[in-house]
């Protein structure tokens, strides 16, 4: 029999090997690895039929080839925003789940932006995840830890990012809270982000579209649309009259701002009347939408509340 080792030193207790080498039971023997290392000194380094190599085994010209382009690949995910497998030091996403998940990172960023906007000026207890549909299967606390990022980033003095996000959200006594259900209705999957502050929850949805994965925002302040996430998203909340898109549309025209996308839900109560029912509109540009711009819709009559976002 011949012995191999290139795995961990102790796994083989070097006077057993010796006596069966000298008892002949074992004809030979490669090792890579050493009970101690670094070793310069060994009784087995003078048996003639026993190889060794200096904890090698990893460094072939392929290995090395392979590490390198490994590297590449992390460095260019961190720096683009996409899915670092090998951190030690933030949860990573299995092999098996990247292509899954990676898409979901720009979504749950997007999401934390736009549900801190809605809640300006609020306290914050709670940053509540859900995942629902097949999305709940796989392992999210990536993608929980960017949404979080969305929530904290331009609110603290320092960067945040995937390493100290956690840390900061505990050094304000933010809570972060994941919860998944496996059985989804309307969409295959989607992503809830909801702040929580004392008794007020704010909660926004959405999914991905597409073979580009394209991330659609489907959920603000309680009413329903599906319209892509942009850049530049502008929030609205106004009584359900004739006329407010197109009072929007005006303001927005005489201060040279272009309209790229909008959409509107409505109070799904039919036996709230129309003076009472509130509704909400969400508007994407090419260019921010100054905030002056914004108080100036949001005093006139029928707005009751206007946020804008750039992600």
């Amino acid at each position: 029999m011949r012995i191999l080792n290139i795995a961990r030193g102790p796994l083989i207790v070097d006077r057993d090997l010796e006596a069966a080498l000298d008892s002949g039971k074992v004809g030979g023997a490669a090792l890579d690895v050493f009970s101690t290392e670094p070793v310069t000194e060994h009784p087995l380094f003078g048996y003639p039929n026993v190889i060794v190599t200096p904890h090698l085994g990893a460094s072939t010209a392929e290995a090395t080839e392979r590490a390198g382009y490994q590297a590449a690949e992390q460095v260019i995910a961190a720096l683009t925003g996409g899915v670092v497998t090998s951190a030690v030091n933030v949860p990573a996403i299995a092999a098996e789940d990247v292509d899954m998940l990676a898409p979901f990172v720009a979504l749950c960023r997007g999401l934390g932006k736009v549900v801190i906007a809605l809640a300006e000026g609020s306290s914050i207890d709670r940053v509540h995840l859900e995942f629902i549909g097949r999305i709940a299967e796989r392992d999210t606390r990536l993608l929980s830890i960017h949404a979080l990022i969305g929530v904290l980033s331009g609110h603290t003095e320092e960067q945040v990012g995937v390493v100290n996000a956690p840390a900061i959200a505990n050094e304000r006594g933010i809570e972060l809270v994941e919860t998944k259900t496996s059985t989804a209705y309307d969409y295959s999957d989607l992503v809830r982000v909801s702040i929580d502050s004392g008794q007020t929850s704010i909660r926004v949805a959405g999914t991905l579209h597409g073979r580009r994965h394209r991330p659609h925002l489907l959920e603000v302040w309680d009413q329903r649309f599906d319209v892509q996430l942009e850049n530049q998203i502008t929030v609205f909340r106004y009584r359900d009259v004739p006329g407010m898109i197109g009072r929007v549309g005006t303001c927005f025209g005489e201060h040279h701002i272009n309209i790229v996308s909008a959409a509107a839900g409505r109070d799904p109560d039919d036996s709230v009347q129309n003076m009472d029912r509130l509704q909400v509109m969400i508007i994407t540009t090419d260019a921010p939408v100054p905030q002056d711009v914004i108080d100036q819709i949001v005093a006139t009559d029928g707005f009751e509340a206007g946020r804008t976002v750039t992600l």
